[in-house]
């Protein structure tokens, strides 16, 4: 048992949950998802933050902790990083990226249209620092 609490407080502590750079990017969830398309340097942080007052769903598929050098809200049940979180109404989810690559993730909203659920696609650009 005692085993096991140190192997979850050992995975909680594998990445700084702060962004290098201090510039923090907002996406936000109103009636849609904006922007959708985004362009950050490495160690920028992005924050997914939901305003609206149903469930928002993020999917990124192949997000590993290899990529990130902070993150926050993606924490998974042993602290390893899922590719899927949830956030509820006022809620926020932050991730930095610790090297230049191109992320496709997407936005799921719960909506009152056919089928329930409003899918927005979105990029990150992350580019070389200054």
């Amino acid at each position: 048992m005692a085993l096991a609490g140190v192997v979850l407080l050992a995975g909680c502590g594998s990445l700084p949950q702060a962004t290098r750079t201090a510039v923090i990017h907002n996406i936000k969830f109103e009636e849609h998802m904006t922007p959708a398309d985004l362009t950050i340097h490495v160690g920028d942080e992005v924050r997914w933050v939901n305003y609206r007052t149903l469930p928002v769903m993020i999917d990124i598929p192949g997000l590993n902790a290899e990529m990130l050098s902070c993150e926050s809200g993606f924490s998974g049940m042993f602290g390893g990083v899922q590719e899927v979180t949830k956030l509820g109404a006022n809620e926020s989810a932050n991730l930095c990226f610790k090297s230049v690559i191109v992320i496709s993730y997407n936005g799921r909203m719960r909506s009152a249209a056919p089928g329930g659920m409003q899918i927005e696609p979105g990029t990150i650009r992350v580019v070389a620092p200054k």
